[in-house]
């Protein structure tokens, strides 16, 4: 084996292809004559691919089962957010809401590892049940004396949800932080 022979080899697939200048393929071309070992991988990478390789056949059924899992998830995340809008309200006087959108926010961060879709997963439900809560009296009471009155109250509510939420987040980049590194 010479010095040229590493770039020889390194040339082969230009030199199939027909991409090489006149004198790289001449200079190709009076190496492949002088040496039997880059000759001999020359000829065995011409060799084509076996009958039985399948081109891209499986890897559709495989994409669609990971796509159909990753909806399944993002529509389960989408559930729970909503429910844990219903269901920990700051105005309701609870402390639970903490807890689970801190929480919310940590899983959300390390499945998604987005900041924008963690919030979106928070905060969106979040605002249509404060909507529905604050601003309607569907369930028997209107908090608001106007509309800007109801408007801040559930922006108030969401933003101290969000807060929350961040913190989450905080805590979930702490947690791949610290896999990386081990």
């Amino acid at each position: 084996m010479t010095k040229e022979c590493p770039i020889i080899q390194d040339l082969f697939p230009l030199y199939e292809e027909d991409l090489l200048q006149l004198e790289t393929k001449q200079f190709v071309e009076e190496h492949l004559k002088s040496c039997q070992e880059c000759r001999q991988m020359a000829e065995q990478s011409q060799i084509p691919l076996p009958v039985e390789v399948e081109h891209g056949g499986g890897t559709k059924k495989m994409i669609r089962k990971i796509t159909l899992k990753l909806t399944t998830i993002q529509i389960f995340f989408v559930a729970v957010a909503f429910i844990l809008a219903m269901g920990t309200t700051v105005m309701n006087n609870k402390s639970g809401f903490i807890l689970t959108y801190a929480l919310l926010g940590a899983v959300t961060y390390l499945f998604y590892r987005s900041i924008l879709i963690a919030v979106l997963l928070a905060g969106i439900p979040n605002f249509i049940w404060n909507c529905l809560l604050y601003m309607t009296d569907w369930f028997g009471e209107f908090y608001g004396g106007n509309f800007l009155e109801a408007i801040s109250i559930v922006l108030t509510a969401v933003i101290v949800h969000l807060i929350i939420t961040f913190i989450g987040i905080v805590i979930g980049f702490c947690i791949l932080k610290v896999r990386e590194e081990n």
